[in-house]
């Protein structure tokens, strides 16, 4: 007698412990159909216990300044996905729970893609579908991919950036340049990290442009004109003969000191100006004027110039 009711204990403890293989088992085979698929791109977040939402919760707060950045949070059941939502809440800060209209939950039966079997939540980034509306303008398009992103996708996934934003990134990633302004403008495309190291992107080899990070950041300063920037176009000649290839100009030629003004940091942000108010730094000490009497009869002198400025930044090293 006795030994049957040991048996039966024993029994039910052992239910517990198939359903967590069986659960770790489904996030296993996550993972290895991405190493399977040859693709090298981040697996889902697993949410397993307390210190995987803490850690996803940093990771949330950590890509606040991308502004077209969304997640997916999904379970076995809606419930479940929901609370793990609020659960991410109570490990932000108050003035970051925000951040949270950016979480969606969902089921595992809405994605199709996770793998079967699986019962172990798990998070993902996906782009926000569509433009984000009030914005700044911007004729020029940022696409990042970075090997470190969280993805369920076997491609990967790739975030568009919006002027203001500030994405963080890792050593792996890559960015392309779009532009769909007006053809008939002068166009400007350059990347810069210390003071006056920057490459002209127009000139880039490579239609995936490896991120190249200093300890400044990186600013990717993108222009359109319908008239040269004389400032501008002094850097393009500059690097003429670069081949794409970073060089170090001199801190008169800094972006971030010259269009940005000293003090103000490299948060990403929109700037109109007139294309002659973009002038080389003189070192005399006088200040700069823009060049009216040369537009006078130019009836397109009043017309602005765009200007899109982003920034990248080395992502925490103790972001997973």
């Amino acid at each position: 007698m006795i030994d049957r009711k040991r048996a039966r204990e024993s029994a039910g403890k052992g239910k517990p412990i198939r359903r967590a293989l069986r659960a770790l088992a489904g996030a296993a085979a996550i993972v290895a159909a991405s190493f399977a698929s040859g693709a090298a791109f981040g697996a889902p977040a697993i949410l397993a216990n307390d210190s995987d939402i803490t850690a996803f919760a940093q990771r949330v707060k950590a890509f606040a300044g991308a502004s077209r950045v969304r997640w997916v949070v999904a379970a076995t059941t809606k419930a479940d996905a929901e609370a793990l939502v609020a659960n991410i809440g109570l490990h932000l800060l108050p003035d970051d729970r925000t951040l949270l209209a950016r979480v969606k939950a969902q089921t595992f039966a809405e994605n199709p893609e996770v793998a079967p079997g699986a019962s172990i939540p798990i998070a993902w980034m996906i782009p926000q579908a569509g433009l984000a509306q009030g914005g700044p303008a911007c004729s020029w398009q940022v696409l990042v991919s970075d090997p470190s992103f969280p993805s369920l996708a076997a491609a990967g996934v790739s975030v568009p950036l919006a002027p203001n934003d500030k994405l963080p990134v890792g050593a792996d990633a890559t960015f392309r340049v779009g532009y769909t302004g007006l053809l008939q403008s002068k166009l400007y495309a350059f990347d810069e990290t210390q003071p006056g190291a920057i490459r002209d992107l127009a000139s880039a080899p490579d239609v995936n442009i490896p991120v190249a990070i200093g300890p400044g950041g990186e600013t990717i300063l993108l222009a359109m004109a319908r008239h040269p920037a004389p400032f501008l176009e002094g850097i393009r000649t500059a690097l003429a003969t670069s081949a794409g290839q970073r060089r170090d100009l001199g801190k008169e030629y800094a972006l971030r000191e010259n269009l940005l003004g000293k003090g103000r940091g490299i948060g990403a942000n929109i700037q109109l100006v007139t294309p002659n108010m973009v002038v080389a730094k003189d070192e005399t000490g006088r200040q700069p004027k823009p060049n009216v009497v040369a537009r006078a009869d130019d009836p397109h002198a009043g017309e602005l110039m765009e200007t899109c400025i982003f920034s990248l930044t080395r992502a925490q090293s103790a972001a997973p």
